[in-house]
């Protein structure tokens, strides 16, 4: 996610209007690219005159200049503002742990022993919580501003040309209190250890800055009826509030006349306290008797929260209450800490007659409280239609009142509650851009909304464009692929063709996020995709002329030094190491419950987990900020053996250092000992590799105070593997390097005119403005036909496409049976078409002819190694189910990864050893070796195929969210475009699939690019439609190849190639052309 967006999506709505206004900085930056007063330049030389939008130096520099002053006048004002709001909250969070941390003090250092009933102990604890996730909502913003501040500047130095980032982040920006860590790192840390002894002091546990209590001596013994001792009497005050919640009628009118045989000063304080603490639960019957005591001062606000009886009835909607109070003199305008007054608190859980009542007493309709929220505001958010009938029809303004003002309208289309919607508009709200810019039609689109898009759509502006990235509502439905309000805006008749400020489309977005129910609606809709004359020309990436030249594109006269290029031979393996992968939460929405529960109310809003492994091995531990984002994290951790590694998880508040709670991994929860039962015992993994494990979480007294549960995965070293240049297995290489944009137009021109150069692969990106090009360089060539691999019961790999044998009236897989079994239906099913299988002739076919034999005849990899012509390359595609798939179908006696994939690996190195001892001397050169690569679908494949073998280079497949073939239960049939697939519908793969990785094209190259793949051979639908996509691709230095059905079009196959796709599969095979050398580098 863009930072614009991110900033967006991660702000507090109370706080809109105090972030950093990243968007209009950005606005700035960009308009450095448009200067005033251009005149079109046709000359064609950059001696003779400038070309088209390049103005003369100092014309340039008074602009730059004009900017420059403009950039960070606009900077210094947001710094101001985000600091001087800083210290507002900081001070007012200063001052509520201070008053906590006495009240705690005053409690601990009285007598006797507290329980976790105790009234006074469980204010304290709330207010604590309370306090925790004030400061946490305040670490936030720190967060987000100090992040929005490095991301400007970095764009205001790549654009401007400059070098001012670290310079003004170091004199200006980190000086700032506002960015000070320690001093929110100090309070977290007060409050986390007070909370924690707080708990410990309901456990009878004295805390270390406490002296405990002496035992006492006869002559101090306490008197039952002591009501001077303040844990006797906080036991009657219990005792009392639970008589009175309870119904207890009785036992009420027992206590109160105890307590009125024993009176002492105190009595009104205590009675005050129990009333205020059970006005909210129990009834008004059996208030009664504690208000007929006469003792109760019902204007008695608690000393934590500075809440009142009224604000306690308005939470709870106790309308008898609050009838008492205003009729016993309680202000109904009486404020709490946080600003708010019961009316608030009415509004917030919707409870209309308590509002109404509220109202009818001259309560103020617009209170506005610490946050910036008004009654209005609260009702709007939580969805309570008749509160906000009742506050509009007393008067509350449906517009903001005042210049940073939340608005009412915006809030309900992003929440969406379209009957409150519905009521402001009917009362004359107007149609008006919050604070992110956005107009109520964007938010509702954005979130998902779709009868409010409806609703909107009559009365608003369609496509209104928000205030800075550009887009109309459309790009926000298209992106977030909500189909539902992308078909109601379409049908308004919302423009599809509209360009953002990145000049993309809605297409675009749609596409590279994977969501290809609105990629089809678009282009139903007659969104523009690329069309590729006839008449094209074959040239890829044509010098262009120099009037189209921009002034980045421009080198500099002074001479960088050389680049010597070099290659890189294979990638990082595990040798004999073991890979174990850990995941807190998981790719899919199959998992959804957090990884870390901890037990009671939530006592830290916001957690910092550590993860140290042992034994030490001197990695840096990871550290993650809880509670996760939508991105699953993995951790990884490389170890000698597995029966000594075990792991540690700490969790701290984020940025305090008291520890919360400890668990432990021992060795024996990462020994699986090859147990097939005890791997299915846990059901189906993401990854088929480990299991799953849940641990208590222990506080620093042995308490159990939560739980912690994670996935892992343990990839097992592979022995075969061989480094050796020049040996019996010929490694791949690769070079990545960056190029300007003149030099790649050049490389481009040289490919264009058939240069001879080496036979190497190469992925250029064409890049637009300044940003250099990426080409990446590999020592793929030639031709590739698809081998689709399974494993038998037996380990044996065999060639097979489909999921399911066509046996009639069985379920059967690959995995299910051996491996003579196997040869023995292939057999049949030759003999049933009258079929007979001829080897020799495999010489004399063509690659497409040879991919259709080998997957009809039902024969083994080594055997299919053995007799394919060695010249021809082979794409080895490890065919094995996805969490998804193994979840809703059944394979029963599939084998675990590690076990596939080392069956598989073991029949290559084989073979590879094999083909070269038969070799002579002569014959042994680089053109005497298989070319081989990998590829799966299954994204815990490529990764375990990347660690366990360093020669071969590995692909992941994806069909980018687009339709994919289809499980088999019956007839296999031949897919055109060379995939692996089969008939009779079931349900389609895409269905099942709920792995992002698998289903968006921006996750698979983000997983390729993290893994260290080679590239990624992806579905060439989304790729046509949207040839900007391939430029993405590339800019991620991975090498790009296409399959399916769009490949069998001679105008996409141009389009593909004059975008700089690398190769194309095309009937199973795949053609890598000599397009580059190093020379180019």
């Amino acid at each position: 996610m863009k930072f614009g967006k991110h900033i967006q999506s991660a702000q507090i709505t109370e706080w809109s209007a105090h972030y950093l206004d990243y968007k209009g900085l950005k606005k700035i930056i960009n308009s450095l690219a448009i200067v005033p007063g251009e005149k079109p330049i046709t000359s064609v030389t950059v001696a003779a005159s400038l070309p088209q939008g390049v103005v003369p130096e100092d014309e340039r520099y008074k602009f730059l200049q004009s900017q420059k002053a403009a950039f960070f006048f606009k900077l210094e004002r947001e710094l101001e503002k985000i600091n001087s709001f800083y210290l507002q909250k900081e001070n007012e969070l200063r001052v509520r742990l201070r008053s906590l941390v006495d009240k705690k003090k005053i409690l601990a250092s009285k007598r006797g022993r507290y329980t976790r009933e105790s009234t006074s102990l469980n204010s304290l604890k709330e207010a604590f919580r309370q306090f925790d996730q004030d400061w946490n909502k305040l670490q936030r913003f720190v967060e987000l501003n100090g992040t929005g501040f490095r991301k400007i500047l970095k764009k205001w130095d790549k654009r401007s040309k400059s070098s001012t980032r670290e310079l003004y982040l170091s004199r200006q920006v980190d000086i700032q209190p506002c960015f000070n860590n320690d001093v929110l790192s100090d309070l977290a840390d007060q409050a986390a250890t007070n909370l924690l002894e707080l708990d410990n002091l309901a456990d009878g546990i004295v805390a270390t800055s406490v002296s405990p209590a002496s035992t006492p001596s006869e002559s101090q013994k306490i008197d039952l009826f002591d009501y001077s001792d303040t844990a006797v009497v906080d036991d009657l005050e219990n005792e009392l509030c639970k008589a009175v919640v309870n119904g207890q009628t009785s036992t009420v009118l027992d206590i109160l006349e105890r307590i009125r045989q024993h009176s002492i000063p105190e009595d009104r304080d205590r009675i005050s306290r129990v009333f205020w603490h059970v006005c909210s639960e129990a009834s008004a019957e059996m208030i009664q008797p504690l208000v007929d005591t006469g003792l109760v001062n019902f204007n008695y606000v608690d000393d934590i929260n500075d809440r009142s009886c009224l604000h306690e009835a308005a939470i709870t909607g106790r309308l008898q209450v609050l009838e008492l109070c205003v009729k016993q003199g309680v202000g109904v305008q009486t404020t709490d800490v946080y600003g708010r007054t019961p009316l608030h608190y009415a509004s917030m859980y919707g409870h209309v007659d308590c509002a109404t009542f509220l109202l009818s007493h001259s309560a103020d309709v617009a209170p506005v409280d610490h946050d910036g929220f008004n009654p209005l505001i609260y009702a709007i958010i939580n969805g309570h239609t008749q509160c906000v009938e009742v506050l509009l029809r007393s008067g509350a303004s449906v517009e903001p009142l005042r210049e940073g003002d939340h608005n009412p309208l915006s809030l309900a289309c992003q929440y969406g509650h379209k009957d409150i919607a519905t009521i402001l508009t009917s009362k004359g709200a107007q149609i008006l851009p919050n604070a992110e810019g956005l107009f109520p039609l964007h938010l509702a689109a954005r979130e998902g909304h779709a009868d409010l898009c409806r609703l909107l759509t009559k009365n608003a502006a369609l496509d209104t464009p928000d205030k800075y990235n550009g887009w109309t509502p459309v790009f926000y439905a298209a992106s977030e692929g909500h189909i539902d309000c992308l078909r109601i805006l379409v049908k308004a008749g919302c423009k599809v063709n509209d360009k953002d400020e990145n000049g993309a489309t809605p297409l675009y977005y749609a596409a590279w996020e994977g969501e290809v129910e609105c990629v089809n609606l678009l282009i139903e809709a007659g969104c523009e995709v690329e069309i590729v004359d006839e008449r094209m020309e074959d040239t890829v990436g044509a010098a262009k002329p120099m009037e189209d030249v921009d002034i980045d594109t421009i080198p500099s006269l002074s001479l960088p030094p050389p680049i010597i290029p070099f290659r890189i031979y294979g990638h990082n393996y595990l040798d004999k190491k073991y890979q174990i992968q850990l995941t807190l939460g998981h790719h899919s929405a199959r998992y959804p419950k957090s990884p870390i529960h901890l037990y009671g109310n939530a006592r830290i809003s916001s957690l910092k987990l550590i993860i140290t492994s042992k034994p030490d091995s001197g990695a840096i531990p990871h550290s993650v900020i809880l509670p996760l984002g939508d991105d699953r994290e993995i951790f990884s951790f490389q170890v000698d053996r597995v029966d000594n590694f075990s792991l540690e998880f700490d969790i701290f508040p984020t940025f305090g250092s008291k520890v919360i709670g400890k668990g432990v991994a021992l060795p024996v929860n990462f020994d699986l000992g090859g147990d097939q039962q005890q791997l299915r015992r846990f059901g189906p993994l993401p990854n088929g590799t480990g299991s799953r494990c849940v641990l208590p979480l222990f506080d620093t007294h042995l308490k159990v105070v939560g739980e912690l549960a994670f996935e892992f995965a343990i990839i097992r070293p592979f022995q075969g593997v061989q480094l050796e240049i020049g040996g019996r297995v010929e490694t791949y290489w690769k070079s990545t390097n960056t190029v300007g944009p003149l030099a790649a137009a050049a490389t481009s021109a040289s490919a264009s005119l058939s240069v001879e150069t080496s036979s190497v692969t190469a992925t250029t990106t064409g890049g637009t403005g300044s940003a250099p090009s990426f080409i990446t360089v590999s020592s793929l060539s030639g031709e590739y036909v698809q081998v689709v691999v399974q494993v038998t019961r037996d380990a044996v790999p065999v060639v097979f496409s489909g999921w399911r044998l066509p046996v009639e009236g069985f379920d059967l897989c690959v995995a299910d049976i051996s491996y003579e079994q196997f040869r023995a239906f292939g057999e049949r099913q030759l003999r049933e078409r009258g079929e007979k299988l001829d080897e020799r002739a495999w010489h004399d076919i063509s690659s497409v002819e040879l991919h259709r034999l080998m997957h009809d005849s039902y024969l083994s990899l080594e055997h299919v190694l053995k007799t394919l012509p060695t010249n021809l390359g082979v794409n080895l595609e490890i065919k094995y189910p996805t969490a998804s798939v193994l979840a809703s179908h059944r394979f029963s006696n599939i084998t675990e990864i590690n076990s596939f994939v080392d069956s598989v690996l073991q029949c290559v190195y084989d073979h590879a050893h094999t083909s070269s001892s038969q070799q002579t001397p002569a014959s042994v050169t680089s053109s005497g070796h298989r070319q081989l690569i990998f590829s799966s679908f299954n994204p815990a494949i490529c990764t375990a195929v990347n660690w366990k073998q360093p020669n071969y280079a590995v692909f992941f497949n994806t069909y980018s969210g687009f339709t994919k073939d289809t499980l088999n239960r019956g007839k296999k049939r031949k897919t055109p475009d060379g995939t692996s697939g089969d008939a009779a519908v079931v349900q389609t793969e895409e269905d099942l699939e709920e792995d992002r990785r698998c289903t968006s094209l921006k996750e698979a190259v983000k997983f390729a690019k993290t893994n260290n793949l080679l590239g990624i051979i992806c579905e060439a639908k989304p790729l046509v439609q949207v040839p900007a996509l391939i430029t993405n691709v590339k800019e991620c230095g991975l090498i790009l190849t296409t399959f399916g059905t769009a490949n069998n079009e001679p105008r996409n196959v141009r389009l593909q190639e004059r975008y700089g796709v690398d190769a194309m599969m095309i009937d199973g095979v795949i053609k890598y052309s000599s397009g580059l050398g190093l020379d180019v580098l």
